[in-house]
């Protein structure tokens, strides 16, 4: 134990000092590593030199042991000593060199050195303390137990240190235990009221009464573990530091005088009424506790082995393993844990804190990949699990046989379910140095690239290039293959995807009875859809889509029949339109039933297919609740390039569904969890969803600028570049270029007249298309577009929405309703909000033209609250405020230059004579000529309240009737005069359908 424990440990140490103070006489120390051997002798030493006894002090080390007087020379360098004893010792010292080490020790000398010590001793007497006595050279010895003899007659106290078990099975100590009038004092651990009073001296005795259990626990009541732990507790400030006081503070003894046959020291006793503790955790174990921990081990090397070969199996451990891997007995095994235990090192065979066994892997040094070794083969031959043999593999990292390599491999696979991706690597990569066949390495290289895939897949790269070769030498089996094609196709290689696939197709038959095929089919389709024209690959991949991912995850929502469908050149049947709802049920507004959330032991596993088949089959809710789920499946901090992805799909199906800041928040996490570089033609996932979400939530300037990140050029040419191009048509359509936008929209035509379902769902280039023909003043071309877009598919998408409000423009006025109010139907049933919002506020607009002012006020809330959940409230003008409710705030509209605009008449002021907004709009209407039923209709009031209003306005203006408002208000109410005659309304509704009516970017891509 080191010295700087003395003004800790002096106090539970108080019995055995006083013991050992009776004089004359042989003292035999004995105890366990780290138990205050050596803090006992330290502080006999101090007391025998306080008191002015002649004490000679000396140790025996392991590698001077067959050096004669080794240990007896030491007393020669002991400051004070006296001449006459100094000679006596070296003329020993000398004979040593003189004769041979066998020759015995002339008694002349040995009488010459009792005479010198008795007369330098004179009426103190003298001290001898030898720590580590088991390392006493033969010649030390014998002169000691010379001495021993002759100790009491002439007032010498030896004492001598030695450990309870001895790693070479000698017995040296039982001949001082032997001798008459020898003691024999065993240091033992100590217990929690002891433990509790070293940390009084430490951290105070408010702290200690909290801290005294867990800190026994850990240190298993071993003083130099205890003491450690009070040191890292001052070090780490868990508690407030104290002056410790007198090293003479007494304490209840620790020990025991047993019988000359050493007998285990008795377990610790408990306080009898304990305070609350915190648990074991709290107590921070730093470097002083390893410290002290694997000093106490140094000087026992047969435990410290023992020891060692514990934390090396680690779970795995039992005495009978440990004892197998040292190459000894159970028995002597068994013998060396007890000890530990009793030591406080160890409990019920194992370590009291996780701590503990990496401190101790880290002191084996060159031994350690030995010693794992062995214990690989050692669990091998005992049928242990994959896992536990892994793990000594790895950490003796040595190239395994090729049943090791099996067993890696099936490592592997629990490692990257259970989400330890790194060990999982590890694992693949010790397998790959094996000495395997072709097949075999294939199967390891395919592994490698999958699992890198999930990580980085850019790190794949030399793994892939290896694969490659081994394809094109018709080395790799199928699922190589698959995967090699994937990876090609991520970073946009198409010829060296082509090959392989080449290669796939004529080699291998695909199963179907499990879901490989029908993910390689809906990946391939995510990243390069155009491979599927290939009749080759048709045929390869026939068969295997016959069961649809919303028969195996969910049941969808069956969407409500549609009445008719828009076909060039021929009617449409269009459903009744929506009722006015009674004042009293305002929510009767026909709405889409969410669906069932999938049960959540479905998705026991990341499965990007079901994702992308519902995706594909426009079931955004449904693929949005899945893609959650599969996110939070994955384990924290793992697997950063699957996360991303699925980040990115649950980003790109927020937008389709409208929720821009949702939308938005998950695409620039996804780009955060995995460099653009890693992304490959991936990239234009989450950059698609920021640039239009940007957009349309009213911040063009970080849509550009996320325009500027750089893309690759493979980009174009994958799926995910008619996505790119989307997004910035609809940034330069939001930002008045469309020109610029509608050559965006027109590239995502398919080339060739081919014809690709998405497989991220409908991309709708056609209903932007329409809409920059719009902006462009271009109606009949607009038509033309949307009736297209209404042509692709039976399925309600945003898209078709958008067409019909497309249609609602550019048709007859008296054919507006009709297409908006399908258009509403359509996007329910699509989920699609932000457009749905600007459906709305159009019927609004038809609703109050008609006269139908209830309606129009329930569908204009409606529209105002999806806008604001959508991130958009501003892509709403306010057309007006009720009356009877105050004015909600809303995000300002920007205008076309990116200024913002007013949405409403001025402000009053003073010159109005203290109006109210509602009595200036009131006043305003009646100044323009409006009667008092038409300004009721206007701001969605009663007539009622339209007269009280005016009634107040007479009053605060000092005027009597209508026509003398005109006066007061004309200038002012034409200004900002919401209300035009009904040609002029629809005029100016026509030139802002971007504004008011259709958002433009619309809501989904």
């Amino acid at each position: 134990m080191p010295m700087a424990a003395c003004d800790l440990c002096s106090a539970p140490f108080g019995g055995t000092l006083r013991q050992a103070e009776r004089r004359s006489g042989v003292l035999v120390l004995q105890g366990g590593p780290g138990t205050g051997k050596t803090f006992l002798l330290e502080e006999m030493k101090r007391r025998a030199i306080t008191s002015g006894s002649l004490c000679l002090h000396a140790t025996g080390f392991r590698d001077e042991r067959e050096i004669s007087f080794s240990v007896l020379e030491q007393f020669i360098h002991v400051p004070g000593i006296p001449d006459r004893l100094r000679s006596a010792v070296g003329r020993l010292v000398e004979r040593a060199t003189s004769g041979t080490p066998s020759d015995p020790v002339p008694a002349a000398l040995l009488r010459d050195l009792v005479s010198a010590l008795v007369a330098a001793g004179g009426r103190t007497g003298v001290v001898i303390l030898v720590d580590d006595a088991q390392y006493l050279d033969p010649a030390s010895q014998s002169c000691l137990l010379y001495l021993a003899r002759r100790a009491q007659s002439h007032d010498i106290t030896l004492a001598v240190v030695y450990p309870r078990t001895f790693c070479d099975g000698s017995r040296d100590h039982l001949e001082f235990i032997g001798l008459p009038g020898a003691r024999l004092i065993e240091a033992t651990g100590l217990c929690q009221e002891e433990v509790e009073s070293l940390l009084e001296r430490g951290v105070g005795a408010e702290a200690a009464t909290g801290l005294a259990a867990p800190v026994h626990r850990i240190s298993g009541g071993n003083p130099a573990l205890a003491t450690a732990l009070v040191r890292d507790l001052l070090l780490a400030g868990a508690v407030p530091s104290t002056t410790p006081p007198s090293c003479e503070k007494s304490a209840s003894s620790t020990t025991r005088t047993p019988t000359p046959t050493p007998t285990p020291a008795p377990a610790p006793t408990s306080a009898p009424t304990p305070a609350p503790v915190p648990p074991p955790t709290s107590v921070p174990v730093g470097d002083a506790f390893r410290t002290a921990y694997l000093a106490a081990l140094v000087r026992h090397p047969c435990l410290a082995r023992t020891v060692q070969a514990l934390a090396v199996l680690g779970e795995d451990a039992s005495p009978v393993r440990a004892a197998q891997l040292l190459e000894r007995s159970t028995e002597e095994t068994e013998q060396h844990i007890s000890e530990l235990e009793c030591a406080g090192l160890l409990e019920d065979g194992g370590f009291r804190h996780p701590a503990i066994p990496a401190a101790v892997l880290g002191m084996l040094g060159a031994e350690g990949p030995g010693l794992h070794r062995r214990a690989a083969a050692l669990l091998f031959a005992d049928g242990a699990p994959a896992l536990a043999v892994a793990r000594h593999l790895v950490a003796a990292d040595e190239p395994p046989d090729p049943s090791q390599a099996r067993v890696l491999r099936h490592a592997w696979q629990q490692l990257l379910k259970d989400g330890e991706t790194d060990r999982a690597l590890a694992c693949l990569r010790l397998a790959d140095r094996a000495d395997l066949g072709a097949a075999q390495r294939s199967k390891v290289l395919a592994a490698l690239i999958a699992t890198l895939s999930c990580v980085n897949p850019l790190a794949a790269e030399p793994e892939a290039g290896r694969l490659l070769a081994a394809a094109r030498a018709g080395q790799a089996d199928c699922g190589a293959l698959r995967v090699l094609v994937l990876w090609f196709l991520w970073f946009g290689f198409r010829d060296q995807a082509r090959e392989v696939m080449t290669r796939l197709v004529e080699s291998c038959e695909p199963s179907h009875a499990h879901d490989e095929p029908r993910g390689f089919h809906a990946l391939i389709g995510c990243l390069w859809p155009e491979s599927l024209d290939d009749p080759a690959v048709r045929g390869y991949f026939r068969g295997t889509r016959d069961v649809t991912a919303i028969a195996r995850y969910g049941t969808p929502v069956t969407p409500p029949p549609r009445a008719g469908s828009a076909r060039p050149g021929g009617p449409r049947r269009i459903p009744p339109p929506v009722t006015a709802p009674d004042a009293d049920d305002n929510d009767a507004v026909e709405r889409r039933p969410a669906p069932a959330v999938p049960e959540a032991r479905r998705f026991r596993e990341p499965d990007l297919t079901a994702v992308l088949e519902l995706m594909r089959e426009g079931e955004m809710t449904l693929a949005d609740r899945l893609c959650e789920e599969q996110r939070d499946l994955l384990p924290a901090h793992e697997l950063p390039a699957r996360r991303a992805f699925l980040t990115g799909l649950s980003a790109h199906i927020r937008w389709q569904l409208g929720d821009l800041r949702t939308a938005a928040a998950h695409a620039a996490d996804a780009l955060t969890l995995l460099p653009d570089h890693s992304w490959g033609v991936a990239v234009g996932l989450p950059l698609s969803v920021l640039i239009a979400a940007h957009s349309l939530m009213g911040d063009p300037d970080q849509a550009a600028r996320y325009l500027e990140r750089p893309v690759p050029d493979e980009l174009w040419d994958s799926s995910f570049g008619p996505l790119y191009r989307v997004a910035r048509g609809c940034h330069l359509l939001d930002t008045g270029r469309p020109h610029a936008a509608l050559n965006d929209f027109t590239a995502c035509a398919p080339r060739g007249g081919t014809q690709h379902a998405n497989a991220l769902g409908p991309l709708g280039w056609r209903a932007y298309a329409a809409e920059a023909h719009l902006a462009l003043g271009e109606p009949d071309r607009a038509r033309r577009m949307a009736v297209a877009e209404l042509t692709q598919g039976d399925r309600e998408t945003d898209a078709h929405g958008r067409a019909l409000q497309v249609l609602a423009v550019v048709d007859e006025p008296e054919r507006r309703r009709t297409h908006l109010q399908e258009a509403e139907r359509t996007l329910r049933t699509a989920g699609s909000r932000l457009s749905l919002a600007g459906v709305l506020a159009q019927l609004s607009q038809v609703d109050l033209a008609d006269g139908h002012t209830r309606t129009a006020r329930v569908r204009w809330n409606e529209a105002l609250s999806l806008a604001a959940e959508c991130g958009a409230p501003h892509r709403l003008r306010q057309l007006a405020t009720p009356l009877d409710e105050p004015p909600a705030p809303a995000e300002p509209f920007r205008a076309e230059d990116g200024r913002p605009a007013r949405t409403g008449p001025p402000p009053p002021t003073a010159a109005d004579g203290g109006l109210t907004e509602a009595e200036w709009r009131v006043a305003s209407l009646a100044a323009a000529g409006r009667s008092n039923r038409q300004i009721a209709t206007q701001l969605y009031i009663t007539v009622s309240t339209v007269e009280q209003h005016l009634t107040r306005v007479y009053r605060k203006l000092s005027v009597r009737r209508r026509s003398e408002l005109s006066g007061l208000l004309g200038p002012r109410c034409q200004e900002g005069d919401p209300a035009r005659d009904d040609g002029e309304r629809r005029d100016a509704a026509a030139r802002r359908t971007r504004t008011v009516g259709i958002p433009a970017s619309g809501a989904a891509l």
